[in-house]
């Protein structure tokens, strides 16, 4: 399918966004969930601390889904033709997807990372 309107392609934008948005709710999910059967305090033990760095970089794995999901998405469309759109309309495009995925991956860091702070 060809992308020939920018309305198209910010559905397109969108979409992905929306869908990347569950992963991280669900990683998110699961990391409150576990955080909750996890004694807090400085007494936590070796193995605690290294699932809560594990936790950490699996929540930042997270939050790169989806601008590499659009680099990919937007790569290969430009690769195969599938956008007749010019590129930096494709950019302008993007940034208020951008801004919004940002700024929930900020507030998802805000409440759960002093948790992950053991």
């Amino acid at each position: 399918m060809n992308i020939t309107t920018p309305e198209q392609l910010c559905s397109k934008l969108w979409r992905r966004l929306f869908l990347c948005g569950l992963a991280v709710m669900a990683m998110a999910a699961v990391v409150t969930v576990r955080l909750a059967y996890l004694p807090a305090g400085p007494d936590a033990s070796a193995d605690q601390v290294i699932e809560m760095a594990c936790w950490r970089i699996s929540l930042l794995l997270a939050f790169q889904s989806a601008p590499l999901v659009w680099a990919h998405f937007i790569f290969k469309s430009y690769q195969r033709k599938r956008i007749s759109i010019p590129l930096y309309q494709t950019m302008a495009l993007l940034r208020m997807p951008l801004a919004t995925w940002a700024g929930g991956c900020l507030i998802t860091a805000v409440m759960l990372w002093p948790e992950l702070n053991a």
